[in-house]
């Protein structure tokens, strides 16, 4: 799994390179201060900093359509202080994981995680690229196979999920929205205004169990051994990969009001194609190519004060992955609540 997750994060590291130069080459901006029409107004040469609390997650589902239960996998909940930076192009954000309580340590087991994202948008088209990378999950919902009294979850410390996520989508209606409006806030929007979009997507999501940190004839499934074995016996799955492309298609809108508040949301489905890979508890593996769905959600909400902003966005992407009587959803998400304000910076001289 080491070289599986080297893989992943060298896919990552060529594609920051790749949109960080495109963004060098591609992405100009005007020399003045700022940039006005009668929907919003850009402020490419002020620095904005940002200060704020991040929770992220990597989560998993799977349903059995015959007996339709679902079993509800999450890492431990963690909340990350940090602070970002946004000059023109350039966007730079870095977080620290707030340490966990050892009341949840119990509860919920400890999730050790590496999370990642890289975006760039301009006026007419935004770029994604989100990494995560989780080992140590806990069951969510153990009372709809058993009755179950303890005050800890059922644990899984040796279950890892990774994913790797790239998206890029096109705005129809940029001369009068902006998504870095709502989503890097170095441009306001002063109207009301929303648009189409159109864009493309990769993914790729592996959910296992760590080579070497278990022993293969203990564990039959991603459903823990305190459970009844027909509940681990009816999820006959214990490691899945999966990639997938295709397009989506989506709306966005933001609202402004009060002149100094607005809202955005953002819904984008897609649609594409599958190759899908899945072990059994007996170790034996079965690949699958079909289509598959999947959804974005994005939500901002924000304040544009006089010396502050105040800002809540919120990130969403679910897959539907169907094999045999199981349909997989992995799932990754964040939420973001920041302060953060804009400084003038001097222009060069000639």
């Amino acid at each position: 799994m080491m070289m599986r997750s080297l893989y992943y994060f060298l896919i990552f590291f060529f594609l920051f390179i790749t949109s960080l130069v495109y963004g060098q080459l591609n992405v100009s901006v005007s020399p003045d201060s700022s940039r006005v029409n009668e929907y919003y107004t850009d402020y490419p040469n002020e620095l904005l900093l940002k200060f704020g609390l991040t929770v992220k997650a990597n989560k998993l589902q799977i349903v059995n359509t015959n007996s339709n239960e679902t079993a509800k996998f999450s890492p431990a909940a963690t909340t990350s202080l940090g602070g970002g930076v946004n000059y023109k192009w350039f966007g730079l954000a870095l977080a620290y994981g707030l340490p966990s309580t050892t009341a949840n340590d119990v509860k919920y087991g400890k999730t050790s995680r590496f999370d990642a994202q890289f975006n760039i948008y301009t006026k007419s088209f935004g770029v994604d690229v989100i990494f995560q990378n989780y080992q140590g999950f806990y069951l969510q919902n153990p009372s709809i196979f058993t009755t179950w009294e303890k005050n800890e979850f059922p644990q899984l410390p040796a279950m890892q999920s990774a994913s790797l996520g790239v998206g890029g989508y096109y705005f129809f209606n940029h001369k009068k929205f902006s998504y870095k409006a709502a989503y890097v806030r170095n441009t306001v929007q002063q109207k009301s205004a929303g648009s189409f979009l159109i864009g493309g997507y990769y993914s790729l999501d592996y959910a296992g169990f760590e080579d070497g940190s278990y022993d293969r004839d203990t564990i039959t499934s991603f459903i823990p051994k305190e459970l009844p074995q027909e509940a681990i016996d009816s999820f006959d799955i214990k490691t899945f990969t999966s990639s997938s492309f295709g397009f989506s298609l989506g709306y966005t809108y933001t609202v402004v009001f009060f002149k100094k508040c607005f809202i955005n949301a953002s819904l984008a489905p897609g649609f594409g194609a599958k190759n899908l890979r899945v072990y059994n508890s007996e170790g034996e593996n079965e690949t699958k190519a079909g289509v598959v769905s999947r959804l974005t959600l994005r939500l901002a909400l924000g304040y544009e004060g006089k010396h502050f902003l105040l800002g809540f966005t919120s990130y969403l992407r679910t897959a539907d992955i169907s094999y045999n009587q199981y349909d997989i959803k992995p799932s990754t998400s964040n939420v973001k609540f920041f302060i953060a304000k804009r400084f003038k910076l001097k222009k060069s001289k000639e």
